[in-house]
């Protein structure tokens, strides 16, 4: 029989080496640290409040000066800017530039962060037909939830052109062409040291944050209702942690360049590898008695708390009122799939 110590290494060996520095000893611990962290975070902030005053408002200004601690230029009140204030294209009378709303939604921090969003979202999912469900339902999303946010308040050349069709579509062909380009890639791992010039040593350095080998996940989101009902599952978490980034800005006061919104999206990224990766593995795997892993759960957890954050400071705000954007848009999209799905399963 096989040893503990062998089994544990072909085990190691069996999973994708993209993922695979999650599941050793040292980063393993490490790994679990950062998501502890990060649930416990999160809950310090639903949680923090609850010794002031019974009044919402109370509660909401306690947790905007808690963010004090983690940035000092936190704590203050933001100017929302709304991207459909004025759709118009060209400007005739305008004397600086006839096409300033363009040429300033271009030059927007928003642009760079779709597309590198779109980039990594691409790595982690690597499948470019369920990237496009999830690039129309957060532009879906956005039309949900305008009424609540401002910056979901957008043109439709904005939404539909810029968003869609320029800034994720090259994030994600850029995406899925650098999971091509490492599919079944392997490295030399030799020593810095022993490269023959500068250049080798460069890129041997950056080798090192590379996998040895890249694989393409394969959903099969048509495969039949409770596969397709399970990776809707994943598209409702993926859009749920993608709103919680807006309004946890809006109710906290974060602005989209400060640290704490870029490093709680790398966090994300590094979680949502071994996340993402455990999930597909649990779809694919035939056991009659399976179970997910322990970042499929933590991720989950996590996402849950955030959203706990933003309906208790949102709540009383009263630009946060429900609205009837939902109930037009969402039951028609929802028929929309499951005819295709209807249809697909009737043609196979």
């Amino acid at each position: 029989m096989a040893s503990d110590g062998e089994r544990s290494s072909a085990s190691s060996n069996d999973l994708d080496p993209w993922i695979a520095w999650a599941y050793k000893p040292r980063t393993r611990r490490v790994g679990n640290d950062c998501r502890f962290s990060s649930l416990l975070l999160v809950a310090s902030t639903f949680n923090g409040s609850n010794q002031a005053t019974p009044c919402n408002l109370a509660k909401r200004d306690d947790a905007r000066q808690f963010m004090k601690f983690l940035h000092l230029d936190l704590g203050v009140e933001l100017p929302e800017r709304s991207y459909g204030a004025d759709c118009r294209i060209y400007l005739p009378d305008n004397p600086t530039s006839r096409f300033k709303n363009v040429y300033e939604t271009l030059y927007d921090e928003f642009v760079l962060a779709h597309i590198l969003g779109w980039w990594g979202k691409a790595i982690l999912i690597r499948n470019q037909s369920l990237l496009w469900v999830l690039s129309v339902g957060f532009e879906m999303m956005e039309l949900t939830f305008r009424h609540m946010l401002p910056n979901f308040n957008e043109c439709w050349w904005d939404s539909i052109v810029l968003d869609i069709l320029i800034c994720n579509w090259f994030g994600i062909w850029a995406g899925m062409h650098t999971v091509r380009y490492f599919d079944g890639r392997t490295y030399e791992w030799v020593g810095i040291s022993q490269q023959p010039n500068v250049i080798g040593r460069v890129k041997r350095t950056l080798g090192q944050f590379t996998p040895a080998q890249w694989d393409k996940d394969e959903w099969h989101p048509l495969q039949g209702p409770w596969r397709f009902i399970q990776i809707l599952c994943l598209c409702v978490v993926f859009l749920t942690v993608e709103l919680n980034t807006f309004f946890l800005k809006f109710c906290l006061w974060i602005p989209p360049r400060n640290p704490v919104i870029i490093y709680r999206l790398i966090l994300w990224w590094l979680i949502a590898i071994p996340t993402i990766r455990e999930y597909n593995s649990y779809l694919q795997d035939r056991k009659m008695v399976k179970k997910v892993g322990a970042f499929v759960w933590l991720s989950l957890a996590i996402c849950i708390v955030e959203l706990l954050i933003c309906i208790k400071f949102g709540h009383g705000n009263p630009s946060l009122l429900p609205g009837n954007g939902l109930l037009q848009q969402w039951p028609h999209s929802m028929s929309y799939f499951f005819s295709i799905m209807h249809a697909h399963l009737h043609a196979t």
